[in-house]
């Protein structure tokens, strides 16, 4: 009996998307966030490979063959799987989703979605809102929200940044916070991962810490020398397109 044959084809390969001839909105220490320039709701992370990147550990304390690449994408992508597999679509109030890999012409690319404001724009950090004359208790309604998810949750976390807080304004002129890194547990023996007493009552302290840090921000002058000629600049926006 004769039988059909397919013939079998390869996929297209996905073309690479182009970020280089872009200016990418956010500016990080080891990371260039840019708009997807195939969808404007979701941004493309890429690795910085240039000199002034910050390490995690400085040269010459450990040779260089003994020292580990950190990869920012790689971890965000893991742990932002693992909350989105625990919590469910819920998690989706506070963290960004991850769609995936990309390649560009700046190396491999995390995709997430990227958080707008009621009228399209993309979301300041609260670093910038607070140091541009915005007042922190504009803001306390927010993070009392933010601060019940993150704790209901037990979601581990790093030192809470205002760089790492994109603050989204709705239409009715309230604001929603979204933690867009700074995500897992960075202890040597990560107790807190497997039990959630300890997790919640790691991230309380977290937060506890988090908001006089905020106040002290909102009484220091932030003069745009100080941006330029240092990592301040880190949380203020690029452009808002």
């Amino acid at each position: 009996m004769n039988r059909s044959t397919q013939e079998y084809h390869a996929p297209d390969p996905q073309p690479v998307v182009t970020l280089g001839a872009l200016e990418p909105f956010g500016v990080g220490g080891r990371r260039l966030c840019y708009v997807d320039p195939r969808n404007p709701s979701r941004c493309i992370k890429v690795l910085r490979h240039d000199e002034k990147r910050t390490v995690r550990i400085r040269p010459g304390l450990i040779p260089n063959r003994f020292r580990r690449e950190y990869n920012n994408n790689a971890h965000e992508q893991r742990e932002l799987g693992k909350l989105f597999r625990r919590i469910g679509d819920e998690a989706s109030q506070c963290l960004p989703r991850c769609h995936g890999n990309v390649e560009t012409d700046l190396g491999l690319g995390l995709v997430l979605d990227l958080i707008r404001d009621h009228d399209g724009r993309i979301s300041r950090s609260l670093r910038e809102l607070v140091s541009t004359g915005h007042q922190p208790n504009e803001f306390r309604e927010a993070f009392e929200a933010f601060s019940d998810f993150m704790i209901r949750h037990a979601v581990l976390s790093r030192a809470i940044l205002d760089h790492n807080l994109a603050t989204q304004q709705r239409a009715d002129g309230s604001w929603h916070l979204y933690l867009i890194d700074g995500l897992g547990d960075p202890a040597w023996l990560p107790f807190a991962r497997f039990s959630k007493g300890l997790a919640q009552s790691k991230i309380k302290r977290r937060l506890e810490k988090f908001w006089p840090k905020l106040e002290t921000l909102a009484t220091k002058p932030v003069t745009t020398e100080l941006i330029k000629k240092s990592t301040w600049g880190q949380g203020f926006l690029k452009h808002r397109n």
